[in-house]
């Protein structure tokens, strides 16, 4: 044959090939371009809307146009596009439709999603449940979005399960009798901006998770904890979330291999006598149960999370497991006596201290000595002057616009049960010659009056002892209050140091002469346990592997409350479609030109 004609149809093979890829991704960045568009009113029964999506093709959508809808208990079994843009409310009928009777599904729900409806999309609706099972189900439905949703007052609103890459995110999901969100042998889910609360067991429960997401949620007021982790956890990773006002924060009670826990605010999670726990099981930011195993390779990686307020521990082992160490945390305190870290864990804690700077006081996180640049975000209360503000820490540094030309006195409290007080004095800026203008990146803190709170805050409208306030950016970013917690107005020094210095690095280490004061709180395993729950001494330890087993339901039911709105920090997710076209027509077009120049050459 003849090597001319073979190199030809070789570049002409080639060059098919990628645009035929090329074809695909544009069609795949849209796959209900295509397809019918139906209307769906009000005035059609859940028969009549079952009987559209049943007759339906995939690709199709569906616009629900009206108010409301009744007596809704639907099954998608095609790839669907349903959604409202009236934030259409449906009212979730409380009995078995017959096509799930049909189907063997013995649960009701509003939406129930099975494996044909894999790549569908439910979005802009006000779901209420009351009296259901489930206000939405995705049963082996991979590749499908939830989102932009109200759920509420199911029994579980919404369920996850044999499913993966699933997306949830930017949902209101309230009130549900038992769980918020569950979450069951899935892989690659993605769950990020939601606003979790008022539920009456956790906020979100997961069991067999693996390589998925959690991000950037609120997850608030639920009468156990905030998000727990059971049977098997591997790869995931869970961060930037604000939890506060659960029973426990985080409670990881799972084989984990690999998990990262970074970047978390766990904050103000209160104490529960009555919990299936144990009432010193509770109000603990992070916790270990009795069936967390992992192994000393993967242990899971949790710092850079900020721990405070918490009403127990900031962070709890089980007195089973053995000891081992946590990353680099912030625990409220630069006094490790006052960290209220379980001794049965080691840690790192991450220190807090001020400097002047050309046009304020700044705020930032330490770690050896060097400053931390990502973190937590959380908001810090302080005095400067007698004044009081509340400053966000945002990517470990904060900021106080005020007059740097003098000298300022810095007080702080940290933490609740023994407070560490600080009173620091901050000299006046000067400029040197390796300053850069002494401009700051983090939040600026917004003045509040000594002793006062006012302002908006972000989360829970209704939470008791909310620490409400405002806070502006120094960057153009727009700050957001998270704190959720009573700050003592009246602040008194213990202690007194010195800090002179353009740079932002420590001058002067800062003491305390609060161990006078006695801890009131006690520990599942004793006075003495709280008593040793700052000592973390040790540098390394292990946990070996074994069996867990799954969680039983709590009957609790949640309380209804109002809610304010929660400012988004940003989007982990971009479309990158016109990217992937852009260089499929970038290498078609190189072979294209090396053909040609490969003739001439012939």
């Amino acid at each position: 044959m003849d090597i001319k004609k073979v190199n030809k149809l070789f570049n002409l093979f080639i060059i098919c090939l990628f645009v035929l890829c090329f074809i695909s991704v544009v069609s795949a960045s849209d796959d209900f371009s295509n397809g019918t568009s139906y209307i769906v009113t009000s005035d059609l029964s859940n028969d009549e809307i079952q009987s559209l999506f049943d007759s339906a093709n995939d690709g199709d959508t569906f616009e629900f146009k009206s108010k409301n809808y009744d007596n809704i208990s639907l099954i998608i079994d095609k790839q669907l596009k349903i959604v409202s843009d009236k934030n259409s409310i449906v009212n979730v009928d409380s009995s078995v439709s017959p096509k799930a009777e049909s189907l063997g599904i013995s649960n009701t729900f509003g939406f129930y999603f099975t494996q044909n409806s894999s790549g569908s999309i439910l979005s802009g609706f006000n779901i209420i449940a009351t009296a259901a099972d489930y206000a939405v189900i995705l049963d082996k439905s991979s590749n499908t979005i939830v989102a932009n949703n109200t759920i509420s007052k199911a029994d579980n609103n919404v369920l996850v399960k044999n499913s993966s890459n699933v997306q949830v995110n930017y949902n209101y999901i309230h009130d549900a009798a038992k769980n918020g969100l569950q979450v069951q042998d899935i892989n690659n889910v993605s769950i990020f901006y939601n606003i979790i609360g008022f539920n009456g067991r956790s906020g979100i429960e997961v069991s067999n998770m693996e390589n998925s997401l959690i991000e950037w949620n609120e997850v608030f007021f639920n009468s156990f904890n905030g998000i727990s982790i059971y049977n098997k956890s591997s790869k995931n990773q869970v961060l930037f979330n604000h939890i506060y006002e659960n029973t426990n924060g985080i409670f990881l009670n799972a084989q984990s291999y690999g998990d990262r826990f970074l970047y978390n605010t766990l904050e103000y999670n209160r104490m529960d006598p009555d919990s299936e726990l144990g009432g010193f099981e509770t109000g603990n930011g992070f916790l270990f149960g009795e069936d967390f195993e992992s192994s000393k390779k993967q242990l899971p990686d949790i710092s850079y999370n900020a721990l405070m307020h918490n009403e127990n521990f900031q962070a709890k082992n089980n007195p089973a497991n053995d000891v081992f160490k946590l990353g680099s945390n912030y625990f409220d305190s630069n006094d490790d006596e006052h960290t209220f870290i379980c001794p049965m864990l080691l840690a790192k804690i991450l220190k807090m201290d001020f400097t002047s700077i050309s046009n304020g006081i700044g705020i930032q996180i330490y770690e050896d000595g060097q400053p931390v640049n990502d973190f937590a975000f959380f908001d810090q209360k302080i005095y400067i002057d007698g004044k009081e503000y509340s400053v966000e820490i945002k990517n470990g540094k904060g900021f106080v616009e005020l007059d740097s030309s003098q000298d300022h006195v810095v007080e702080v409290k940290h933490g609740d049960k023994v407070p560490d007080y600080r009173k620091v004095n901050v000299e006046k800026y000067t400029p040197s010659s390796s300053d850069n203008g002494g401009s700051s990146s983090g939040s600026s803190g917004t003045e509040k009056g000594s002793g006062s709170s006012s302002g908006s805050s972000s989360g829970a409208g209704s939470g008791s002892g909310s620490s409400n306030s405002t806070t502006s950016s120094n960057d153009g970013e727009s700050g957001k209050s998270s704190s959720n917690g009573n700050a003592n107005s009246n602040v008194n020094s213990s202690s007194t140091s010195v800090v002179s210095n353009n740079q932002g690095n420590v001058i002067a280490n800062y003491g305390t002469n609060s161990s006078d004061i006695i801890s009131e709180s006690i520990s599942q395993t004793g006075e003495q346990e709280q008593a040793q729950g700052q000592e973390n001494a040790a540098e390394t330890g292990s946990i070996e592997s074994g069996e867990s087993t799954s969680p039983g339901d709590s009957q609790k039911e949640g309380k209804a409350y109002e809610l304010d709105s929660v400012s988004k920090k940003s989007n982990p997710l971009q479309d990158n479609s016109i990217v992937i076209v852009l260089a499929i027509v970038f290498l078609v077009s190189v072979f294209i030109y090396g053909y040609r120049r490969k003739n001439e050459f012939e």
